[in-house]
Order: structure tokens, then sequence, then C-alpha cells
């Protein structure tokens, strides 16, 4: 019975007409096709040998926007999307964000949603890859708090669902400890989660401050990436002003970046608040969706 009263939560959805209709051109929902593929992942929820009974219409409808309404790969994704979590507990137990070891990364603003969008309607996050210290931060504790954002990013703005996300990775800093980090296995999850687990559509991963021999690692990247995510890689090198006007609007672009937006302090403040606020979210993944409230 709890097993169906939980399966009865849902939501309508929240989004605009105007981006309704972009989902229509781009990923073929329509309200039908929305209602009908939504009611057969419940009904293999209920017959699934795990179970998925938390997840809601909201987290289903992310997962079926990733995959473009394509149920059998959608139920593909589910299960990878668990499966990688109940495997890869460096970055999804403990994810408490009072803890030291994590509230010593947000503070540092490791990840950064910008407010509003970019001209195509996408959410931009930059991601100051490097600003850790490598001697004293694990990176497993970095992509914990980096995914840990991004969720919450997500839950509450269902709009990125179709319009997808736009990575803008600052590598400034870049030190030996940094890629020596940055192991076969560590960029394997990585990429791994990119591509085949969390249902978040990258559009485009940006690097800036980019060293000459930053190759050597991307390199490692690109051996596990699918052709159409290396179409969607873009290093950078030199003054970053340019590059990020161009993509980002002044007025969502951080000071520190050649915009006019908020500080990053603000922004830092802003996003280690947020997951304070939402720490219970954060520790009981099993009572709500992935991209859902309680």
């Amino acid at each position: 019975m709890e097993k169906d009263r939980t399966m009865d939560k849902s939501r309508s959805s929240e989004v605009s007409e105007q981006l309704l209709f972009k989902a229509k051109e781009e990923l073929g929902e329509t309200d039908s096709i929305r209602e009908e593929s939504v009611n057969l992942i419940k009904e293999w929820i209920q017959t699934h040998h795990t179970d998925y009974s938390h997840l809601d219409d909201q987290s289903i409808r992310w997962f079926l926007r990733g995959c473009k309404f394509n149920v059998q790969r959608t139920k593909q994704r589910i299960d990878n999307f668990f499966l990688f979590r109940a495997q890869v507990t460096e970055w999804y137990s403990g994810r408490d964000p009072l803890s030291p070891e994590i509230l010593d990364i947000l503070n540092l603003g490791t990840v950064l949603p910008l407010p509003g969008r970019d001209d195509d309607g996408r959410k931009v996050v930059i991601i100051r890859a490097t600003i850790h210290d490598a001697y004293k931060h694990k990176q497993d504790d970095v992509f914990k708090v980096m995914n840990m954002i991004i969720e919450l990013m997500c839950r509450d703005d269902e709009a990125t669902s179709i319009t997808g996300v736009v990575c803008v990775v600052d590598l400034k800093g870049v030190g030996m400890g940094h890629a020596m980090q940055m192991t076969p296995s560590v960029i394997r999850k990585a990429v791994n989660s990119w591509q085949d687990v969390n249902p978040i559509r990258t559009k485009a991963m940006h690097y800036i401050n980019t060293p000459l021999n930053v190759h050597v690692v991307m390199n490692i990247f690109r051996t596990f990436m699918k052709e159409k995510l290396k179409r969607r890689l873009h290093l950078h090198r030199g003054d970053s002003t340019k590059v990020l006007t161009s993509l980002i609007p002044c007025d969502n672009l951080p000071m520190e970046y050649g915009g006019n937006g908020p500080a990053i302090d603000f922004l830092i403040n802003k996003w280690k608040d947020r997951a304070i606020a939402n720490r219970e979210w954060f520790m009981n993944p099993e009572k709500h969706g992935p991209f859902s409230p309680f």
C-alpha cells in the first residue's frame, strides 16, 4: 500500500506553453505522448524487481525528455541511474551539506549555476574545476558537491529538462595535483554519468583558461566519449572574456568573468545556503525522486 500511495504523488508539468512547443519540436513531446509515456513507465515500475516507487511524475518526465520519449531507452536510463548510484557510493553517500569536507567545497564555489539563461534558453553552469586544493580536497568530494548542486538546480527548474545545460569549465590555476586526481577511473565515471546515467541534456561544454598541456587529460576524456559529446566539447585558450560574453548575457555573467551579473561571492553564498536549507532532501533520497521534492 505504501508503494501505491507514493506512486499517486504526481505533479503537473511546470513548463510554459512556449517551452512545450520547443519540447515538441526537439523531443517529439506532446500532451498525449507525455501522458502515455509517463503511464507506461509507472506500469513498468510497479512490476520492476527494484523498488522505484519514489519516482514521481516530475522525475519520470526528466528521464523521458533525456531519452526523447523513447520508453525503452528511458527504462534503461533509470536502471543505469540507480545502479550507478549504488556502485559509486563515494559520490552519492554521506551527502550532508554541513559535513566539514562538503561545507569546505561549498564555500569554495566549485559549481555555480548562473541566473537566467543564454540566448537559446539553456541553463548555464560555471564549474570552477580547479579552485580546490588538490592536496587537501578529495576529487570524489568535488564530484559529490557538483552533483548535489546540479540536482538541486534541476529539481527547482523543470524547464531545464527541455532546454538543456551548457557547462563552462574554468581550469584557471590548474596544477599537477589536479591532473593527478583525474585518473582514468575517475574520468570514466564522470563521462559515464554525463552520457549514460543522468537524464540532463548537456548541450555544450566549454573549457576556458586551458593550459598548453591540457590535451593530455582531455584525450583521456575523449576516449570514453561518444561522438555526440565529443562534438559538444570546446577548448579555449587565452582571454576567456570574449568567449563568455558571446555565450552568456552580460546581466547573467559574474563581474569576475567580464559581465554585469552577480559577484562570485554572492553566487557561492546563494548555492551554499540553498544546499544547507535542503539538507534533509539530500540525506533522504529514498523518500523522493531525484528531480522532485519530498
